[in-house]
């Protein structure tokens, strides 16, 4: 039974909630920030980060919102979400401050720390990445592949993982193709898996594109990526 604590942040003149998960056993412990879907900090975030710390990893659920910002309903999460897709600058900070709540805490091991986000999540892990923060790895799941800010060679210090659907409306192939360039470019260590017959969202039960089968070959796939990036 992992264990749960709140930990607040104010980032910007805003106070954000996060939760952290520890398994239930002795620390330090590699860790996982977890950034959520569009749709903010909900159950399925924590679900998420339940499995991840049934794995053995700390957990930070990040609040990328904030309190008093977390949608109430589909409109709302496609205008706040915008905010940080259209200033990645922002995205970036945010995502580094939560990076440096999860560092400081005493049962993580700060040198053992990964980034992984879905959707919304996924280009915010992308873009953490991208600062050079000291990450062992960093995953997206289904997540935005375009940037503002392209990597240049030196930038990204850890090895990257995307998962991408195929013909996926929101993240369109013009978008892989640029990060795929950009990797190339920069010289960046990363292992891409191309999804067909699957939808964006597929991980995610609240979603119309919830695929309980793909989803737990997803979590297969990325707690192993996981294990052979911390060995």
């Amino acid at each position: 039974m992992s264990q749960l604590c709140k930990i607040n942040l104010v980032h910007c003149n805003t106070e954000f909630e996060n939760i952290l998960l520890l398994p239930d056993s002795e620390g330090p412990f590699p860790a996982v920030l977890l950034l959520h879907e569009y749709t903010g900090l909900n159950q399925v975030t924590v679900s998420h980060a339940k499995r991840l710390a049934a794995a053995g990893y700390a957990v930070l659920a990040a609040d990328f919102y904030g309190i008093g910002n977390r949608p109430a309903n589909i409109d709302e999460a496609r205008s706040t979400h915008r905010i940080y897709r259209n200033d990645r600058q922002l995205m970036r900070e945010r995502a580094e401050a939560c990076f440096s709540v999860l560092q400081d805490q005493p049962e993580v091991d700060p040198a053992r720390i990964y980034a992984l986000g879905f959707s919304f999540g996924g280009g915010a892990a992308l873009e953490l990445a991208r600062t050079g923060a000291k990450l062992r790895g960093a995953v997206s799941v289904y997540g935005y592949l375009d940037t503002s800010h392209p990597a240049s060679a030196g930038d990204i210090k850890c090895p990257l993982l995307a998962v991408h659907v195929n013909n996926d409306p929101v993240v369109p192939e013009e978008h892989l193709l640029m990060f795929e360039q950009e990797m190339k470019s920069a010289e960046i260590d990363y292992d891409l898996i191309r999804l067909d017959n699957a939808q964006h969202g597929f991980a995610n039960p609240e979603d119309a594109g919830f695929d309980a089968a793909l989803a737990e070959e997803m979590w297969s796939t990325v707690l192993g990526w996981l294990q052979a990036e911390l060995s």
